[in-house]
């Protein structure tokens, strides 16, 4: 098998026109390149289905920069790789974008403010990194500029 003719975005009818199999074995081959981390598949739906091959294995993101590009208006660009391992939630979010300390990502994280359902988690993290009067600062910033979701009492300070 050529691997090299099968590189970039392919679907499923140009994978099999260039290696000269049938769909179903080119659909075979691309579940195989999925559990090895060398294919990722977008569209779908109405869509085609479109399926991006490397040579190396890549490893998904889910950290802090595709959090808050989902849910913020503010967009970012990354400036590093985020890898997590296990659940990263929206209040781990809240935390890192605070250590970073960038405006452009303070703003971006009070979109979040919204978005968060357990308070708790959220400032227990912040006390494991000693941000709470940030978290406080941002918050208020937040409730000022827009519409967020209600702090418990128990929370403010």
């Amino acid at each position: 098998m050529k691997f090299e003719n099968i590189q970039g975005k392919q679907t499923i009818e140009t994978l099999s026109i260039t290696l000269g199999i049938t769909t179903g074995s080119a659909l075979n081959l691309v579940s195989k390149l999925k559990k090895q981390n060398l294919a990722i598949v977008t569209g779908g739906g109405k869509q085609k289905r479109i399926y991006t091959i490397y040579k190396l294995p890549t490893k998904p993101n889910n950290g802090f920069y595709e959090v808050v590009n989902k849910y913020s208006k503010e967009k970012l660009l990354p400036k590093y790789k985020h890898y997590i391992y296990g659940k990263y939630t929206i209040e781990h979010a809240i935390v890192d974008g605070i250590c970073l300390g960038d405006i452009r990502t303070l703003n971006a994280t009070k979109y979040l403010f919204n978005r968060v359902t357990n308070w708790k988690r959220l400032f227990d993290l912040a006390k494991k990194r000693n941000k709470t009067d940030e978290v406080h600062k941002l918050y208020t910033e937040a409730r000022k500029t827009m519409r967020c979701r209600k702090m418990p009492k128990r929370y403010e300070k």
